[in-house]
């Protein structure tokens, strides 16, 4: 295996395949640029969050895990737009 293969791999444990927590490192560190669609809602992503913080879902589903932290970043990312005033 090439020396370089790992290169794209962001902060996720390079041992095993997490093609999920791979997506979720790349949108947390900005090198995957997302945001909200104009049809999105932010109050139901909230909930979802909410749901999830709750206990309403499985804590250890990695897929569930990647999907919260990229909902997060792209609230945090919305609201920062927000109050930019774009």
């Amino acid at each position: 295996m090439p020396d370089d293969a790992d290169a794209g791999v962001p902060d996720s444990d390079p041992r095993h395949l997490d093609p999920a927590g791979d997506l979720a490192d790349a949108v947390e560190s900005g090198d995957l640029d997302l945001s909200l669609g104009d049809d999105a809602d932010p109050e139901e992503l909230r909930a979802f969050l909410d749901a999830v913080d709750a206990g309403e879902y499985d804590p250890v589903d990695p897929g569930l895990e990647a999907t919260v932290r990229i909902v997060r970043t792209l609230l945090d990312d919305a609201r920062e737009e927000l109050e930019r005033g774009r």
